[in-house]
């Protein structure tokens, strides 16, 4: 099977051509597993990039919205010595999305965003360039002009946070809808154009101004798209069908799902999409269960509360289609804790823990690939109460988001992780 990231990444150099400075930037990959990587590389051309992109195929790839003398040692102000946090610029950048996903809404976005370079050709701020974001908006990156006296590295960095902000509120004065988180932040780091954005499979691209002032409609004929497995986007309404979606993955190997006898013939190959068990922003996952649907569910049931008493797992959370019963528990542990876990229940994705490093829960309907449903979406059966001091522990705040989307949760009273839950499509081949 093909990989369409690592093969668009083959083909495609990232475009670095409207990012000044490359090689005092800091770049950012995340990976299929829900971590990031910082590339240690000076990326001085996107050649260099190009490298890190096949060899690692990432979701998503970020890069700093300021200059660093050595971007490669960059690390949190508080925690880091002084000789490694030396900002040398910093570009002005504003995050232009409204949610929820839709043409009407990006056809909003857009309005704001040419209101915004309105704003910066009269403020005197030198528009560096405007990208799709390929999802919710758009990008738009200028140039700061003055330059920051003072000796104290510290010092210029909060001088020009001072400044960022005080352009922020007159923009907000304006009306015009930003992210006010993102322009203040000189550590901020945003996506490369040129990249591709996992939540859609859209790539991240630059827009001329012409473009920018054509419909929605018309500026995604300009917008490569890497899969066509990720959903359209929608008209109007909202985007619950894209809810939680992160990271286009491909993953051709076998998830040992078995299929009956059928008097007609399968086709080999078919396509869902899956939850991943890694949790946003730290090293932890969440246990993810599955059973053939010819097993006993009582008995599955049973097995599940000794895991709960022997493990303290939390609430866990029952499913069930035509042709496997899941489940899923939102404590965290850590992937030897995990391993124990699924290995003492039984469940029959154990041995992709041990090969991947990560459980896949498949949350959509099981298609071929002309669209034919082999298997309905896993349907909620029950919610197997833990003790509270088993919910007492720390549980996935984007697995406990992602969830409270389909069914009611309790009040979890400790959380961890941030950003959306990773959802892979995949490509399944039938043992």
């Amino acid at each position: 099977m093909t990989d369409p990231i690592r093969s668009f990444y083959q083909k495609t150099l990232p475009d670095l051509s409207v990012i000044s400075d490359c090689s005092h930037r800091h770049f950012r990959i995340l990976l299929p597993r829900g971590t990031f990587l910082k590339i240690p590389d000076r990326i001085r051309s996107a050649a260099i990039l190009q490298r890190w992109l096949i060899r690692y195929r990432p979701t998503d790839v970020y890069y700093s919205t300021s200059c660093w003398l050595a971007p490669e040692n960059l690390g949190r102000r508080e925690r880091t010595p002084l000789a490694d946090n030396i900002l040398l610029s910093s570009d002005i950048v504003f995050d232009l999305d409204r949610a929820p996903f839709s043409l009407a809404n990006l056809d909003a976005a857009r309005a704001d965003a040419l209101r915004l370079v309105a704003f910066c050709h009269d403020e005197g701020l030198p528009v560096k360039y405007i990208a799709f974001s390929g999802s919710k908006g758009f990008h738009v990156v200028c140039t700061d002009t003055v330059r920051y006296p003072a000796a104290d590295p510290r010092e210029r960095e909060d001088a020009a946070k001072a400044r960022r902000r005080a352009i922020l509120v007159r923009v907000q004065a304006e009306g015009i809808a930003v992210d006010a988180r993102v322009t203040p932040d000189t550590r901020r780091i945003i996506r490369v154009p040129g990249t591709i954005n996992s939540k859609t499979g859209y790539v991240c691209t630059v827009l001329s101004p012409e473009q920018l002032a054509l419909p929605a409609r018309e500026i995604l004929k300009y917008v490569p798209r890497v899969t066509l497995s990720t959903p359209l986007i929608p008209s109007a309404g909202d985007d619950s069908s894209l809810r939680g979606y992160r990271i286009i993955s491909w993953l051709c190997h076998r998830f040992g799902v078995r299929s009956k006898p059928d008097p007609v013939p399968e086709p080999s190959v078919s396509y869902a999409t899956f939850l991943v068990s890694a949790v946003p922003g730290i090293d932890r996952q969440i246990p993810l269960f599955q059973w053939p649907a010819r097993r006993n569910l009582v008995r599955i049931e049973a097995d599940l509360r000794r895991l709960q008493q022997q493990y303290g797992l939390s609430d866990i959370y029952v499913y069930r289609s035509a042709s496997e019963i899941s489940a899923l528990c939102l404590r965290t542990f850590p992937l030897r804790r995990l391993e124990k876990i699924i290995k003492a229940s039984g469940s029959a994705n154990y041995g992709t823990l041990v090969k991947y490093k990560q459980l896949f829960f498949r949350v959509g309907e099981k298609r071929t690939s002309d669209g034919r449903i082999l298997d309905g979406a896993p349907v909620y059966q029950t919610t197997l109460a833990a003790p509270e001091e088993n919910n007492a522990h720390m549980v996935s705040r984007p697995h406990a988001r992602f969830l409270a989307g389909f069914l009611p949760l309790r009040d979890y009273p400790r959380m961890h992780g941030e950003g959306e839950v990773y959802l892979t499509h995949a490509v399944i081949e039938e043992a």
